[in-house]
């Protein structure tokens, strides 16, 4: 879970970045092409936190459903790690 987390963060994180670096792009070009560049950016703005926010609200509302898979992940995991175990000791 927290490792969905930290990569949703990465990824939130880097489209900012790369949203920033756009803007600073769109002030080096010409009036014409600025303005309709400016509503696109921050368009792309809304839509990033649109899906951050969206991101977020899932994970909150799953948390439950996130911790169930997980522990069953762990459960799955022990036993055939369990099972390992007896095959080796049975074959020496």
């Amino acid at each position: 879970m927290e490792y969905k987390r930290g990569k949703a963060e990465e990824f939130f994180s880097k489209a900012g970045k790369k949203i920033d670096e756009l803007f600073s792009e769109i002030s080096s070009s010409n009036i014409s092409e600025k303005l309709e560049l400016k509503e696109r950016l921050q368009e792309l703005k809304r839509n990033k936190e649109s899906l951050e926010k969206d991101f977020n609200e899932f994970t909150d509302d799953n948390k439950e459903v996130f911790k169930d898979i997980a522990d069953s992940f762990e459960e799955s995991f022990e036993d055939i790690k369990n099972i390992f175990r007896k095959k080796k000791n049975q074959n020496g």
